[in-house]
């Protein structure tokens, strides 16, 4: 038989990728589950560490293992970089354009020059 407070650990931790109120979503889910509330507790800070950071937490293992990806292959990260040169905001003055994108090649690890006339073209839409 599976122990009861896997299911409810696992539906604590998509409340709180939901971004639900960590405290609430802990009660209620043990209250579904039957589960005391003090013990669903010490198990989810066992299992998922501090209830209100795990979210950002989450969040930033993604980027962390989306950038590992993107250094693995040069041509994903070329893309994504581009991808996000696309959605710049058309609006920026050429100085922030130009920050904007040196920041972006910084954070897809490319070399903006090697994207240079991919970049035009972006421009030119």
């Amino acid at each position: 038989m599976m122990d009861p407070f896997v299911s409810a650990l696992e539906e604590l931790a998509e409340a709180l990728l939901a971004g639900e109120d960590p405290e609430s979503a802990l009660q209620d889910i043990a209250q579904e589950h039957d589960l005391p509330a003090p013990a669903l507790r010490n198990r989810a800070l066992r299992a998922l560490g501090p209830l209100e950071t795990y979210n950002k937490r989450q969040a930033e293992l993604k980027k962390e293992r989306d950038q590992t990806a993107r250094r693995r292959d040069p041509v994903f990260a070329g893309a994504s970089f581009l991808a996000a040169v696309a959605s710049l905001n058309p609006r920026l003055s050429a100085e922030d354009r130009q920050a904007e994108i040196e920041r972006l090649a910084a954070e897809y690890d490319v070399d903006p020059a090697a994207h240079k006339e991919a970049i035009e073209r972006l421009r030119r839409r």
